[in-house]
């Protein structure tokens, strides 16, 4: 009985213990089947944010994209064309006479201007200093040593009342990078400012400004020359009132050499005849004619022995007729001696050149230009160049060009040298350059507003942080003026003029050889315009149109 009772605990125990093992199992299957539920909700939830955080990345890259292009694009906004590129002739020199091309005299200074826009620069920042570097470029204001013919000066005028909101360190650049003089003023009156543009102008400028009312500082840069040719351009009579001419023995050419007696100047008749100009000549002669090589020396020596032996003949029958024992005539030059004598005063002509000044020229379909260099001062040597179109009109000539067209005629400008004419020709160079005197007001704030510098001339818009404290510091005034005047005067002594030979002393005989000849026309008779740079480095001090030039009196 207890050992079937046993057997029964037994069984019960272990079916007992079997539904406890599946119970477990099915938990485990349970948890197991809720672990991967989890995994599955936190790959899908992981994905999700994945996703997110890419859309993120992706519109965050857009948006910054979009800033740095617009950024980009504001940059772009402030480049300019007239930007410089060094400091030889650019497009910016030639700008404002463009833009103020009328029917009028114009002189302003390029040079000036740079110094003026640098010296701004210094003190701006922000959007205000990018469209000034803009257009100052490359350009780096070059120093100049001053002299009683050449006066180049800065200066900041400041007023009292103002002294304590100006930077130090704004100060210091004027003074040590621009040799700026620092000036305080009560600005009670012009005079400071005035007088000391009239001293550092050689006198030439005067009233620059005409009122100080309301102006916190005056910015101030000034350039003045007063400077003599190498030698005047058209020489002056001697002392006996000779004219000197040019004659090439037996050739049959001549020209005068263009001189002034008693100060009287030539009178040219200036665009189209509406009025007369006083006008200097300038002349030259160049003989690229081997007429010996041309003509052959031995037909050459042929003529003129047959031509002068007949002539002999003649003169000695002529003299019996006329003999007057009391004036001996002396006695003919024996052919021989007389044709070697013609040989060789004919081959002498050759590579003869004689000029009434020095000076350069350039001449083509379109334009003649006239150059001539100044007297070098303090290492600094100046030209003047001309240049008129032949057929158009200045107006529409000074629209279609640019600095490349300028620095391409100024680089074929010729001196008076063999190797630059024509071989085989005798060259004649004739011309007449009219005198002129004036000034010009450049509207200058109106002009550098149109070349993309703006913001430094608005109230709301000027950033001078770096040169004041102040707010709304801002400027309202710019002024340029600028005069000139073209004279013959020069170092007081003429080129040397060489008169060559009248032929050989054969009593009266002359044969005259033809000879081909080329004429240069350098007169100035229309509108043209005119610069003086710096021969060496290129960069160019004044800029200007002459349409009126000073009446003859």
């Amino acid at each position: 009985m207890n050992e079937g009772k046993n057997e029964s605990t037994i069984v019960e125990q272990e079916a007992a213990s079997t539904i406890n093992s599946s119970s477990q199992i099915e938990l485990v299957e349970s948890t197991q089947m809720t672990v991967k539920k989890k995994k599955k909700t936190l790959m899908i939830f992981a994905v999700l944010l994945c996703i997110i955080l890419v859309c993120l990345i992706v519109f965050v890259i857009i948006i910054f994209g979009d800033q740095k292009k617009e950024k980009v694009e504001d940059k772009q906004e402030v480049q300019s064309q007239y930007r410089m590129s060094g400091n030889a002739l650019e497009d910016f020199d030639l700008t404002f006479l463009k833009l103020e091309n009328e029917d009028k005299n114009i002189i302003y200074s390029p040079l000036s201007i740079k110094y003026a826009l640098e010296m701004l620069s210094e003190g701006a920042s922000g959007n205000t200093k990018e469209q000034l570097d803009a257009v100052i470029g490359d350009y780096e204001a070059k120093k100049y040593e001053n002299s009683a013919n050449m006066s180049f000066a800065n200066a900041m005028f400041i007023r009292d009342s103002f002294k304590e909101k100006m930077k130090e360190k704004y100060m210091n650049q004027l003074a040590t990078k621009y040799n700026a003089e620092l000036i305080f003023d009560t600005f009670s009156s012009t005079d400071t400012i005035n007088h000391w543009v009239q001293d550092k102008t050689l006198g030439l400028i005067n009233n620059l400004v005409d009122d100080v009312n309301g102006k916190q500082f005056f910015l101030v840069n000034s350039l003045a020359i007063d400077m003599d040719w190498n030698n005047i351009i058209q020489a002056t009579c001697n002392e006996y009132k000779r004219q000197y001419s040019v004659r090439y023995a037996h050739e049959n050419y001549s020209a005068g050499i263009p001189t002034i007696c008693d100060d009287k100047y030539s009178s040219l008749a200036f665009n189209n005849n509406q009025m007369n100009a006083k006008a200097v000549e300038i002349g030259a002669s160049i003989n690229r004619y081997d007429i010996i090589n041309e003509l052959g020396e031995e037909n050459i020596r042929n003529t003129i022995t047959q031509e002068y032996t007949e002539w002999c003949l003649l003169e000695e029958e002529r003299r019996q007729k006329e003999s007057d024992a009391r004036w001996p005539l002396a006695p003919l030059t024996p052919v021989d001696e007389y044709v070697n004598q013609f040989i060789k005063e004919l081959s002498e002509n050759y590579q003869q050149i004689t000029s009434s000044t020095d000076f350069l020229f350039y001449v083509d379909d379109e334009v003649k230009a006239f150059a001539k260099d100044l007297k070098e001062y303090n290492g600094t040597t100046l030209q003047y160049v001309g240049i008129m179109p032949k057929e158009k009109d200045l107006n529409t000539y000074l629209q279609e060009i640019d600095a490349e067209n300028i620095t391409n005629i100024i680089s074929q400008l010729k001196e008076i040298k063999l190797e630059n004419f024509t071989p085989g020709k005798v060259t004649k160079i004739t011309g007449m350059i009219p005198l002129f005197h004036f000034d010009y007001d450049l509207k200058l704030m109106d002009d550098l507003k149109k070349l993309g510098v703006q913001d430094v001339f608005s109230e709301s818009k000027a950033d001078l942080s770096a040169m004041t404290s102040a707010k709304g510091i801002h400027i309202d005034q710019a002024i340029h003026k600028a005069n000139i005047e073209f004279s013959n005067e020069g170092i007081k002594a003429a080129a040397a003029t060489q008169m060559f030979g009248w032929g050989a002393g054969g009593g009266g005989f002359e044969h005259l050889y033809e000879v081909p000849l080329e004429i240069i026309d350098l007169t100035f008779d229309k509108p043209y315009l005119f610069l003086i740079r710096d021969k060496n480095s290129g960069e160019v001090w004044f800029v200007g149109r002459v349409q009126q030039p000073t009446e003859s009196n």
